[in-house]
C-alpha cells in the first residue's frame, strides 16, 4: 500500500519563515535538500549591490520517465523514451503588493519563470544545488530588471488602481509517494501501428497519424513561506488525425483524441481502432460536401463540439483573471499581454441559460469510468485544490483565481495552475455543466435532434445544422445540414461563425440527458464534461478562406 503523509500549518510566519525548524521534509531526498538549502541561503544572502532582495522565492523539480510513438498508414515513424528532470524558479522581488509578476518585458519574452531543462538525473546533491543555484542567480537578474519595468509601465500609465499581486495564504504540507506508471513499449508500439493501419481501407484519406505520448512521475515544490509538497505527475494521450479534401480542394479534418494519467486507464487498441475507422468513415462520407453562403438559425452542438463550446465562450472566460501588462514595441501597440476573461466582470449577473449549473471539481478522477485529467490535491503555489460552484442557474458566482488579487476577490480558491514555463494564474481542472434537475429542457439525444428540426420548422426553415466536430471555433470548420422535409443530411464545409458573442450561453434552449467528457487543448491538464447543446440561433457565412492545391497525383498505395 502507498503511504502517504499530509501536513497542514494553519498559522503564517514571518519570512524568511521557521521552515527549516519546524517542516517535516521526506527523509534522504536529496532533490529535497538541495532545494531546501539553497532557497535559505538564496532568501538570506542574495543581494545585488543595493538593490531589493527577494521577498519570496519557490522552486518546483519535475522528474519521470516519458514515451512517444508515431505511426502512419501502417508503420511506425517515431519512437523515444527517455527520464527526465527540470527546473523551475519562481522567484519575487519588491512585495506582495507590487512585484515583477503580471508583467512581460516584451511580447516576444512573454511573462515566464526561469526554468532549467537539463537538471541532473542521478540523485547528486553538489549537481542538483549547482543547478538551483545557477537558476536562481539567472531569476533574480530578471526580477531585478522586470521590477524596474514594470514600475516604470505604471507611473508612465499612470496607473492607480493596482491589486496585490500575492495575497497571503497558510502554508501547507502535502507529501504523496508516488510509483512511477510504466506503459510496454513493444505492445504500444504494435497497437500504435495497428490503429494507423485503419486508414489503408480509406482511399479518401489523404494524410493520417497517430501518436502516443505517455510521461509518468512526480512534482516536488518548496517555497520561502513554509509550503511544500510532492505528489504524483502524470499524463497520457493517444491522438488520431486525420486529413481529407472536399471536392473543392477545401480541407477537411477527423480525429479523436484520448487522455489518462495513470496506465490502467490507456484505452483499449480495440477502442482506439473504432475511433480511426469513425474519423475515416466522416472524412470519406465528405466526398459530396458543398459549400454555403449564409446561415442564420438553430446550431445544434454535438459531444465534442458542445465541449469547445464551451470552452470557447465560458472557461477561457472565466480563466485568468489578472491582467498582464507589456510594452508596446516596433511589432506591436498592444500594451496588455494578456487581457482578463470577459466574464470576470460579470460576477452576479446572468451569463448562461438559467436552467443550467457550472462547477469545476479538481477532487473528481472519473466521469462514468473515463478519466478526467483536470484531477489534483494541491495547486502549482502550494494551496490546497477546491470545488468551485462557477455559475448557478444561470448567473455568475465565481471564477477562477491564484494568489494574484483581483477587484472582487482577495484570496486564491486553490486554482493557481501553471504551464511550466509560466507564473501561475486562475486556471480550470474538470468542468461540469449539468442542467438543473427535473428540467423540462433535458431531453434525449435522438429527441434533441428532432426538437432541432422542429424548430427550424417554426422558422420556416429549408435545413438546420448539426455541428459534430469543431477544431476551432473561430476557424472555419465541417458540419452537416438536416432537412426538414424529410430529415435526411448532407455534409458541408467551409463555415465560419459571424457575429458571436458571449450571448450564445444565454442563448441555449436545450440540451442532451446524456453527457460527454472532452479534453480541451489547455496548458494545463484538465477536462469538460457536458451535455450536447441546442443554441437558438447562430449565424453562419461562408468562409474568406482559401481551399487548397490538392495533390496532382493520388497516393501511391491507393494508386495501386
Amino acid at each position: 500500500m502507498k503511504k502517504s503523509v499530509i501536513y497542514t500549518i494553519l498559522t503564517l510566519c514571518a519570512l524568511p519563515c521557521a521552515l527549516w525548524a519546524g517542516a517535516v521534509l521526506p527523509e534522504n531526498d536529496n532533490v529535497f535538500k538541495a532545494m531546501k538549502d539553497e532557497l535559505a541561503r538564496s532568501m538570506d544572502k542574495l543581494r545585488m549591490d543595493s538593490l531589493a532582495k527577494p521577498y519570496f522565492l519557490d522552486y518546483q523539480v519535475v522528474e519521470g520517465r516519458s514515451l512517444g510513438i508515431t505511426a502512419g498508414f501502417g508503420a511506425v515513424e517515431s519512437e523515444y523514451t527517455a527520464p527526465y528532470r527540470r527546473l523551475r524558479v519562481n522567484l519575487r522581488v519588491g512585495s506582495p503588493a507590487f512585484d515583477n509578476s503580471n508583467y512581460a518585458p516584451n511580447m516576444w519574452e512573454g511573462c515566464r519563470v526561469e526554468m532549467d531543462w537539463s537538471v541532473a538525473l542521478e540523485d547528486n546533491y553538489d549537481s542538483l544545488r549547482y543547478s538551483i543555484w545557477a537558476a536562481t542567480d539567472k531569476a533574480y537578474k530578471k526580477a531585478l530588471e522586470t521590477h524596474s519595468k514594470k514600475k516604470a509601465y505604471k507611473e508612465s500609465k499612470n496607473i492607480t488602481e493596482l491589486f496585490d499581486d500575492m495575497t497571503p495564504r497558510p502554508p501547507y504540507q502535502l507529501f504523496r509517494d508516488a510509483e512511477q506508471e510504466t506503459l510496454d513499449s513493444d505492445l504500444w508500439r504494435e497497437n500504435i501501428r495497428k490503429v494507423s493501419a485503419v486508414f489503408l481501407k480509406y482511399p479518401a484519406v489523404k494524410y493520417s497519424t497517430v501518436r502516443l505520448n505517455f510521461r509518468s512521475g512526480d512534482a516536488r515544490f518548496l517555497d520561502s513561506e513554509g509550503s511544500a509538497f510532492k505528489r504524483p505527475d502524470c499524463l497520457g494521450s493517444v491522438i488520431i488525425e486525420a486529413k481529407a479534401y472536399a471536392p473543392d480542394g477545401f480541407p477537411l479534418s477527423a480525429g479523436d483524441e484520448q487522455y489518462f494519467c495513470l496506465a490502467k486507464d490507456a484505452p483499449g487498441v480495440d477502442k482506439l481502432m473504432e475511433k480511426a475507422e469513425e474519423a475515416a468513415k466522416r472524412l470519406s462520407g465528405m466526398d459530396r460536401s458543398v459549400q454555403i453562403k449564409a446561415y442564420i438559425g438553430p446550431v445544434l452542438f454535438e459531444k465534442d463540439a458542445a465541449g469547445k463550446f464551451f470552452d470557447y465562450f465560458l472557461v477561457a472566460n472565466l480563466s485568468n483573471p489578472r491582467e498582464v501588462w507589456t510594452t508596446p514595441n516596433n511589432w506591436s501597440s498592444e500594451a496588455v499581454y494578456r487581457r482578463p476573461g470577459a466574464l470576470v466582470e460579470r460576477l452576479d449577473m446572468r451569463v448562461l441559460s438559467p436552467f443550467l449549473n457550472v462547477t469545476d471539481e479538481p477532487s473528481e478522477r472519473y466521469f462514468e469510468d473515463k478519466p478526467l485529467i483536470g484531477y489534483y490535491e494541491v495547486d502549482d503555489e502550494g494551496v490546497p485544490a477546491r470545488k468551485l460552484n462557477l455559475v448557478g442557474k444561470g448567473k455568475l458566482l465565481d471564477y477562477y483565481m491564484s494568489r494574484a488579487a483581483t477587484r472582487d476577490f482577495k484570496k486564491s480558491n486553490g486554482h493557481g495552475r501553471a504551464d511550466f514555463s509560466d507564473y501561475a494564474s486562475g486556471s480550470p481542472s474538470n468542468v461540469f455543466i449539468r442542467p438543473e434537475a427535473g428540467s423540462a429542457k433535458v431531453l434525449p439525444l435522438e429527441k434533441l435532434r428532432k426538437k432541432l428540426i422542429d424548430v427550424c420548422r417554426e422558422q420556416e426553415l429549408e435545413y438546420c445544422l448539426i455541428i459534430r466536430g469543431l477544431d476551432n471555433i473561430r476557424a472555419p470548420f465541417a458540419a452537416y445540414r438536416v432537412y426538414v422535409k424529410d430529415g435526411h443530411e448532407e455534409p458541408v464545409h467551409g463555415l465560419e461563425f459571424t457575429g458571436t458573442s458571449l450571448r450564445a450561453l444565454r442563448d441555449i434552449a436545450a440540451v442532451s440527458k446524456e453527457m460527454n467528457v472532452y479534453y480541451p487543448h489547455w496548458s494545463t491538464p484538465g477536462s469538460i464534461i457536458s451535455p450536447s447543446i441546442l443554441v437558438a440561433e447562430m449565424e453562419v457565412k461562408k468562409t474568406d478562406s482559401k481551399p487548397e492545391k490538392i495533390p496532382y497525383l493520388p497516393h501511391p498505395y491507393f494508386a495501386k
